[in-house]
């Protein structure tokens, strides 16, 4: 077994006096609302972790047939001027990469 120490609480309460706006002060209100935004962004990247988990199977084939589809279009169009279809043809890429990336690699705090 193990020993449980309580320690005693104090009854005592500080009254509450007005403090001054210091730079000190302000310091701390940063960290309050730099906490809040981390949670907040934690709490929605969580959000869309899970969702694009749930139909990731799916995502990923329309997805990847797309990629090849923007190939077989940059190809097409190589010589064209006014078709930037290399350029999407890497935007299109490096979304799907991303996107793996963020599924397979990428894990949200607190599961």
């Amino acid at each position: 077994m193990s020993n449980i120490i309580k320690f005693p609480r104090s009854e005592q309460v500080e009254p509450v006096s007005p403090v001054p706006a210091t730079s000190f002060n302000q310091d701390k209100l940063d960290k309050v609302s730099n906490t809040k935004g981390k949670a907040y962004v934690s709490g929605v990247l969580r959000f869309i972790w899970i969702a694009v988990v749930l139909v990731w199977p799916v995502l990923k084939w329309l997805v990847s047939i797309e990629v090849f589809f923007q190939f077989i279009r940059m190809i097409y169009h190589w010589n064209t001027s006014g078709v930037y279809a290399g350029w999407t043809f890497l935007l299109h890429f490096v979304a799907l990469t991303t996107l793996t990336y963020f599924v397979s690699i990428y894990k949200p705090n607190g599961l």
